[in-house]
Formats: structure tokens, sequence, C-alpha cells
């Protein structure tokens, strides 16, 4: 081989991670398991658009929902591992509805490829804007003064808000009641009219409201204080700490997915990430950037499971 196609090859190997050898040339689909329209499915599809641009491939979300998020994972659990379909998710499938339902159609540590955590999406702590609780320590002093007499909202049972406020009750020390409801907007319509006393809900969903003044929120989860609401302190500030968690989105791959493919990708992603435009993007979404990748996403998801393992038992939580 002469010189020049010695150096010609090693070009085409290097470029991009060797990106034009490793990656299938052609569409892959990423599987979001939720409608579209909601946080998962808007990132993924920013994602996608990052993605083609850096690996030259074609990237297309398919949304997939159904049975709490279980169904479009088991889809990517049982694809064939060769890079062409991947799983933008939230947590929940992976590290909670696990612990909650009879039987999920994968095991998590046996049928995905962790890649990379992209984002975590921050809740608020809110009450109604009447509500007697003007702070974080007003509403645990009556939870704990009377036990059972406060009720919580969330979306339904096994959401990671519902999680987040069994968390939050059992590490501030009280009981009360969980309400569930088919869906945040719902709960939050309950709450304005005085028909339950809190919730936890991700930051973009109840901005409007606590920037309209008919919501208080009296904390947030995010490890510190949001720029986009500088007045409500962290859990941790309000006195509660142990809760600074949000719900987390990460892309994953079947297992046995090939090196080269998940470096790729690990790597691709890694890339966007950091990039500020992109960060700025997500951040338009209520998304908080939190950028870990390979072992350390697999550490995370595994941390992230252990959590709520422990919290369904200690709260004796119990799907319907």
């Amino acid at each position: 081989m002469s010189r020049r196609s010695v150096l010609a090859l090693g070009a085409l190997l290097s470029g991009s991670g060797g990106t034009a050898i490793a990656y299938p040339k052609r569409q892959v689909m990423v599987v979001v398991p939720y409608a579209a329209g909601g946080t998962a499915d808007i990132v993924a599809r920013l994602l996608c658009e990052e993605l083609q641009k850096r690996l030259a491939v074609t990237f297309v979300v398919e949304n997939k929902a159904g049975a709490s998020g279980t169904l479009g994972c088991a889809t990517v659990a049982k694809a064939v591992p060769d890079g062409a379909t991947l799983l933008y998710t939230a947590g929940g499938p992976l590290t909670i509805g696990p612990h909650l339902m009879k039987t999920v159609p994968y095991a998590v540590a046996r049928d995905f490829t962790p890649l990379a955590l992209i984002c975590q999406v921050p809740s608020f702590l809110v009450v109604n804007a009447n509500d007697s609780a003007k702070t974080l320590r007003d509403l645990v002093a009556h939870g704990r003064s009377k036990p059972n007499a406060l009720r919580f909202a969330s979306p339904g049972i096994g959401t990671s808000v519902h999680m987040i406020g069994e968390l939050f009750r059992l590490q501030a020390g009280f009981e009360a009641v969980h309400v569930p409801y088919r869906g945040g907007a719902p709960a939050m319509n309950d709450l304005l009219s005085g028909q339950v006393d809190y919730m936890f809900e991700n930051v973009p969903q109840l901005l409007p409201q606590v920037q309209a003044g008919t919501l208080r929120a009296l904390a947030v989860t995010s490890p510190a204080r949001m720029a986009s609401a500088p007045d409500v302190p962290t859990l941790t500030e309000a006195g509660v700490p142990g809760v600074e968690v949000g719900t987390w989105y990460g892309l994953l791959g079947p297992a046995a997915l090939p090196d080269a493919i998940r470096a790729e990708l690990t790597d691709a992603a890694t890339e966007i990430r950091r990039n500020p435009a992109f960060a700025g993007r997500i951040g338009e979404q209520g998304a908080q950037g939190d950028l870990r990748s390979g072992t350390e996403f697999e550490a995370f998801i595994r941390e992230d499971d252990r959590r709520w393992r422990d919290t369904i038992e200690s709260a004796n939580i119990r799907a319907e």
C-alpha cells in the first residue's frame, strides 16, 4: 500500500471518531415511550437533530406510549443491537416501574446499554396561593401536628413526582394522604380549587401559575436555586435535605451494543451536551444539563433504582 493510501485510510478512520466506519448507514429510530409533545419528546427531537449532524445518519423519533412507558422500553430491549434502534426515556420505566408492577418485559441491567444522561427537570413543591402555609416549615409543621390531615396530589401512582412526594414526606417526618390523578392538569386544577393541599410537579408545568401568583412555590428539588425563580429556596435550604432529585432523561441502546457504536454515540452525546446552544434550547423546556455517560450513567441508574426501591418499600406503595 502506498504512503498516500495509508494516510487516506488513517484520515477515514480518525475523522469524526471513526463514524464513517462504525455507524450503520441507515435510518436510526429513537423510541420515546410517551406521547408526542411532552418534555421527553421535545428534547429527544432536539437531540436527534444534533446526532444527525455529527454522525451523518438520519435519526427519527418514534413515540410508543403505553403501560407507563414500559411498552416503548420493551421495544428497544428486544431490538437487534446494531445501533439502528435506541431509547430516549425518563427514569420512571427503568427505576420505578419495575418495583411497582408485577412484571415488566425487561431487566434493566441485562437488557440495555446506558449511553448518556442528557438532562434533569427539577420540580416545584407548590400550594394554593391562599393556603396558610407561607413557607415549607409551615407545611411540615402542619403535617407533623396532624398526621394524614394533608392531602398531596400527583399525576398518577408511580410517576416520578409521586415518588418525590413520598420521599419528601418520609424525609420531613410526617404522614400524608396521596391523591393520584390521571395527569398533571387535573391534579393542578384540584390544587387551585382547594381540593388537595400540595403537590410536586415539573417546573415547566408549574412556572406560569407560580409567576401569575395563583400557586405558591415553597421549594424546588434542584441542588441550587433556579434563575427563573430565584426567590424559591431549595428543599435543603428550606429545611428538608435528601430530596435533591428531578425527573431525568437519558439515551440508551439495547444490550450488547458494539463497542464502536457505543463509543460513537457516547462521544457525540457528550459533545452535544457541552454545546451552549443545545443547553440553551433544552433550558427553554425547563431542563438542566447533567452529563453522565457510560459507566457513570450506569452507576447513576443503579443509585436511582436503589432510591426508589427503598422509598416504595418505606412508604408501602402499591400500584393500582
